[in-house]
């Protein structure tokens, strides 16, 4: 009996043990690398430049200045007109303090009233370190926090369905009057009527579109540049129901919303049908519209593609989860700087390899600005929207492998280098040995990114240039690697959530959580004298053994979690409340206090079971139907049962059973049962 016992107490001390260590972490291994900070943030009073577009310039002129003053700079750059971000290559603390100093001065010399600006740092630091292997650290509960605790962002992804349809006519019977004949005498199309200009061709094609029922409750229209119009209708709603850009003065683009193949087929008809009324002669581009549907599974892929990216731009613990078919939500604990991760998620990341038409040619330019090319038989200006309209796409970024990565150039700039799938290799290697001499452009979503000419057969990899910052090489590796989205988003909800309200809850909830325990472990005490003390004692392990169960699940608490973790105090002694009282019971019968044990423990068994089952049944259908913060509650609640069953059945029949092993748990009023008269 007395081994048994040992190995009771053994198991009791190994499991919380064991617990704590999951639960808070204490050990853990040594931290390695420099722990110094290298990066420092400046503010200014007023913004440098007015127009965003030219921090990259006075970021580069801020650079040069610096490099003469901090030998060790790594960059210096504007994140905003009036923030400066300056990193260093420190080693130790002293040269650190020596380059913050450094920085600041040079910079209040040159604007006046900068002021630096205070970084969050990393408190965590280990209280003994072992060498380089392992670290002690003061216990910290490695649960990670929802969004409404942390604070941070939460953006709800719609995805829409997306038909495109470019029609061209002949060059020499243009769609609408070019921008240098809008004011001269309306000429005629082919079918002897004046032409249109590109704001009433963009309102008409929208009236026929209407007529087969495409919603157009607005209707209003842009000037894109160089002088391209687009017409844009909206539903009800405010979203995007159909839009027309006349690229070209014999070319135009349709968009609609098309949800299925056939209301595809009929906005095409519609379309076709007023242009060829109109405008005899025009085609649509290659025969065919592309079109992509949410289906059943898009949100899946979508979800797939978001984890990928966050997880690779070193996002911590990102929360995505599906609503429906078309829905993604996306949340993001402690991210500060939502607006960045919504571009990442929005982004398309369609990678294409264009064709370029042999009549064109590319701007002689070093800036890597595309947006105007030449026709070099007529040596009219074109813009790239046109000459893209008109390419042909040969490869995209699904025949890529995921292993684009960001490398220095020729000329040392960066650029990301890319590899074909081995099964589209010897297509791609057909494709540039017949095409010698041509163009290839490479875009991005529709931007092109730079345009050489096919020198030779190209085995099967190569590069993308771009005039790319470190940043902008990194994002367009890690959305490459990532994958393209299978269908448009829309940022349907953008909510960012302080970190105050979050720290006003964990304070609030920690105190009531102490306080409930408090109340909890005085009256199990004083109900049930030592068996309640020894069912404290299990609760206290509960309570470690839960909070490892919730970092092993990768659980995430939220303010409802939080409700549920307090709710679970007072359920993991209820077992135990079932069992004494039942313990008591025996006792008045008259049974010895071993005996009473064991009959307590074993009736009241049934009864302990069946309401944990109904609760973990409970606790299936609010993770299954409920939102985000409600799963948190769910999963809470689930995993309370299964741990309290354990501690307050087996843990505390064993604690139980060893005191009535000892002298004094011969006593009847050691269990609150008075003594017989």
């Amino acid at each position: 009996m007395q081994g048994r016992f040992r190995l009771w107490i053994a198991a009791v001390i190994a499991l919380f043990v064991v617990g704590f260590l999951i639960a808070f972490a204490p050990v853990r291994p040594a931290p390695r690398g420099f722990q110094v900070q290298t990066v420092f943030k400046f503010s200014l009073p007023q913004p440098v430049v007015q127009d965003a577009n030219q921090l990259d310039a006075v970021s580069s002129q801020l650079a040069a200045e610096l490099k003469d003053k901090l030998t060790d700079l790594n960059y210096a750059k504007f994140t905003s007109p009036t923030e400066i971000e300056v990193a260093t290559f420190a080693t130790t603390e002293e040269t650190s303090a020596r380059d913050r100093q450094a920085a600041l001065q040079a910079l209040q010399s040159k604007y006046p009233g900068v002021r630096e600006e205070a970084l969050a740092q990393d408190t965590d630091k280990p209280l003994w370190s072992w060498g380089t292997l392992l670290a002690i650290y003061a216990p910290r509960p490695q649960i990670r926090l929802g969004l409404d605790l942390q604070g941070g962002a939460q953006v709800v992804l719609l995805a829409q369905p997306e038909t495109t349809m470019s029609f061209i006519s002949p060059e020499d019977r243009p769609l609408v009057r070019s921008a240098d004949t809008e004011t001269a005498p309306a000429s005629t199309g082919a079918s002897g009527s004046s032409l249109q200009t590109s704001e009433e061709l963009g309102r008409n094609l929208i009236k026929a579109l209407a007529q087969q029922g495409l919603p157009d409750n607005s209707v209003a229209q842009e000037t894109l540049p160089p002088n391209r119009i687009l017409t844009v209708a909206r539903d009800h709603n405010r979203r995007v129901s159909a839009s027309v850009e006349v690229v070209a003065p014999y070319h135009v683009l349709v968009r609609t919303r098309a949800a299925n193949q056939q209301e595809a087929d009929r906005d095409k008809n519609a379309v076709q049908r007023y242009l060829s009324n109109a405008y005899p002669g025009v085609e649509i581009k290659n025969d065919k519209t592309n079109s992509v549907f949410v289906e059943k599974g898009t949100a899946d892929k979508i979800k797939e593609i978001v984890e990928r990216r966050l997880y690779a731009s070193n996002i911590r613990e990102p929360i995505v989860q599906t609503q429906g078919d078309d829905r993604v939500i996306v949340e993001l604990p402690g991210v500060k700087d939502p607006q960045k991760v919504v571009e990442l998620l929005g982004t398309t990341a369609l990678l294409e390899f264009m064709l370029i038409p042999e009549k064109y040619e590319p701007p002689a330019t070093e800036d890597g600005d595309y947006s105007t090319w030449t026709n070099k038989y007529t040596r009219q200006d074109v813009s790239w929207e046109q000459v893209y309209a008109e390419s042909q796409q040969e490869f995209t970024g699904a025949d890529l492998k995921a292993n684009s990565r960001v490398q220095p150039g020729q000329a040392m700039e960066l650029v990301v280098g890319f590899e074909l799938r081995n099964e589209r290799k010897d297509a791609f290697r057909r494709f540039t040995a017949h095409n010698v001499g041509r163009y290839m452009a490479i875009v991005l979503d529709g931007k092109c990114q730079m345009a050489p000419v096919i020198r030779s057969e190209i085995p099967g990899a190569g590069i993308i240039e771009g005039r790319f910052s470190p940043d902008e090489a990194a994002r367009l590796s890690l959305l490459l690697n990532a994958g393209a989205l299978p269908v448009p988003l829309e940022i349907a909800e953008n909510r960012t959530v302080s970190a105050t309200l979050g720290a006003d809850s964990i304070h609030q909830s920690l105190i009531a959580g102490m306080v409930g325990l408090a109340l909890v472990i005085a009256f199990m005490v004083l109900a049930y004298r030592v068996p309640g003390a020894l069912a404290n004692i299990a609760l206290i392990l509960y309570l470690v053994l839960l909070m490892a169960a919730l970092k092993l699940a990768n659980a995430t608490l939220t303010l409802p979690g939080i409700a549920g973790f307090i709710m679970s105090l007072g359920m993991a002694v209820d077992a135990n409340i079932l069992i004494f009282e039942r313990l008591k019971e025996e006792l008045y019968s008259g049974k010895t206090a071993r005996a009473a044990i064991a009959a307590g423990f074993e009736r009241a068994w049934t009864a302990i079971l069946d309401a944990n089952v109904t609760t973990m049944i409970g606790a299936a259908v609010l993770y299954f139907l409920g939102t985000s913060a409600i799963k948190s509650f769910a999963v809470i609640l689930f995993l309370g049962v299964i741990v309290h069953l354990f501690t307050a059945v087996t843990v505390s029949r064993w604690l139980v059973t060893m005191f009535a092993h000892t002298r004094l748990g011969q006593r009847l009023e050691y269990y609150g049962v008075p003594k017989p008269q």
